[in-house]
């Protein structure tokens, strides 16, 4: 028998309302996560109004996210390496310039265990869950792989290749450090011998310690930036030389200045080109200008060869570590 409208119209809307009732509700899970021996649960959320898609995705990380948090891992962190002083003096771990992301490798494992939209709070929440064993061993290979990849003789090549094992060496020792806090985090219980990369980082920070950087001033102008430049590398753990015999890296600084007088006021502009050097090869050059104003004009320009030695500084090692990081050029 065929229904009259109205109530076919009643009968669709009854068996709807149920559907609708799903989508509305909040699922207990969003208050409390569900709690099992051997996994870490998060939640996230996300505003609907940013399309199902986009919400689906800022959802899971959020919950991804979260579980980080829990675990106190740091997602794509970047480490950073200190100079060190202690009751013995002062000594460079390394430099404080350089940094390295590591891969959330341990978080590789998570999945969505359950995705659900929330009409009345048009929110989209997200539950994801990660097996803590199946995390740690995941860490545990990386770190077996590293330790087994990491070179086990000494140094060798000219002095551009020398660096760049060396630095190698570091950054291989930081990403141990970081795998193995993730491995600990984890629940990991295994030891791993760590003696060669520690060995081969250790010779790495002696060898930066010792490292020599010959200061060639060009002109009078470059002479004082270039003492203010020393005590910037010092501070980031590189020293340097007024003579090349013992030098193993060359320096080069030019600079020009530009000078105005207005309403009492001196002005004083000053560019600086550097370039660092080993054995004629290039590894880093910076080329950076700064000002300031005083109302004495030798204190102007002392002022703006501080701030250019300062930017001059920072660049310069920042492209130092890029091109040491970078494969060793062919030589023609």
């Amino acid at each position: 028998m065929k229904l009259p409208r109205l109530l076919r119209n009643t009968a669709t809307l009854l068996i709807l309302l149920p559907v609708l009732a799903a989508q509305a509700a909040t699922p207990d899970w969003v208050q409390t996560p569900p709690q099992r021996p051997g996994f870490v649960f998060g939640v996230g959320a996300a505003d609907l109004s940013l399309g199902y898609a986009e919400a689906s995705e800022a959802a899971k990380l959020s919950a991804r996210n979260e579980i980080a948090s829990t675990l106190k891992l740091q997602v794509g962190s970047e480490l950073t390496l200190n100079n060190v002083s202690d009751e013995t003096g002062s000594r460079s771990t390394f430099n404080n310039n350089i940094r390295i992301r590591v891969p959330d490798i341990a978080l590789s494992d998570i999945r969505i265990v359950e995705s659900r939209e929330v009409t009345e709070h048009n929110t989209l929440y997200s539950l994801a869950e990660l097996d803590l064993n199946a995390a740690a061993s995941r860490v545990a290979q990386e770190i077996r792989t590293l330790l087994a990849d990491a070179p086990r003789t000494g140094v060798s090549g000219d002095l551009s290749s020398q660096l760049r094992q060396h630095y190698q060496s570091m950054l291989n020792e930081l990403q141990y450090t970081s795998l193995l806090q993730q491995y600990r985090l984890l629940g990991g219980k295994q030891t791993f011998d760590d003696s060669a990369i520690t060995q081969r980082a250790e010779q790495g920070a002696q060898f930066f310690e010792q490292l020599l950087i010959q200061l060639d001033a060009r002109d009078e102008l470059s002479t004082g930036i270039a003492s203010n430049i020393a005590a910037e590398l010092a501070r980031r753990g590189l020293r340097t030389s007024a003579s090349g015999d013992k030098a193993s890296l060359r320096l080069q600084l030019q600079s020009s200045s530009r000078q105005m007088a207005r309403n009492n006021a001196f002005y004083c502009n000053i560019k600086t080109n550097a370039t660092l050097s080993t054995q004629g090869q290039t590894l880093s050059a910076s080329s950076r200008s700064a000002k300031s104003v005083s109302g004495d004009s030798d204190l102007a320009c002392q002022k703006a060869g501080e701030k250019v030695a300062a930017l001059i500084s920072r660049e310069l090692m920042e492209n130092f570590w890029k091109t040491l990081n970078s494969p060793q050029p062919k030589q023609n």
